[in-house]
């Protein structure tokens, strides 16, 4: 969806900066994310870390090109981990740059959300699906 018009938010004219793309391992479902988060683009976003949960195994968001996150997404993205946990699955955030990580800082979020500076360290703290 990037630089899809749309036609009228709060009175103005904007163009939608996101964009969503899903890359699939045997290890978990990674969901790399670009640009703003926000009311524009929620509905979008969640529907698709939704779908992830649903199809069973971790999900992990990368955010390193995000450029803005509101409640929204917030919400969104707790929504998913909500839904993760009674899937028995998990939900990690990757590579959150400095103004959004302190978002999920400040609201508390990153306490319950595991955040991970590369996808190498969360996937490594998903529990093993492998039996010996």
């Amino acid at each position: 969806m990037t630089g899809q018009w749309c036609p009228f938010v709060w009175g103005r004219e904007v163009t939608m900066d996101f964009d969503i793309h899903l890359m699939y391992d045997e290890r978990c479902t990674l969901v790399r994310v670009q640009g703003d988060i926000d009311v524009v683009s929620r509905a979008r976003f969640e529907e698709t870390l939704f779908d992830v949960v649903d199809a069973g195994g971790p999900l992990v968001v990368d955010m390193r090109e995000v450029t803005f996150c509101d409640s929204t997404g917030l919400n969104a993205i707790v929504a998913a981990n909500r839904r993760a946990l009674e899937s028995e699955t998990h939900v990690a955030l990757v590579a959150l740059p400095p103004r959004v990580q302190r978002v999920f800082h400040i609201t508390g979020i990153d306490k319950f959300i595991p955040i991970y500076d590369t996808l190498r360290e969360a996937i490594g703290a998903f529990p093993s699906t492998t039996t010996q």
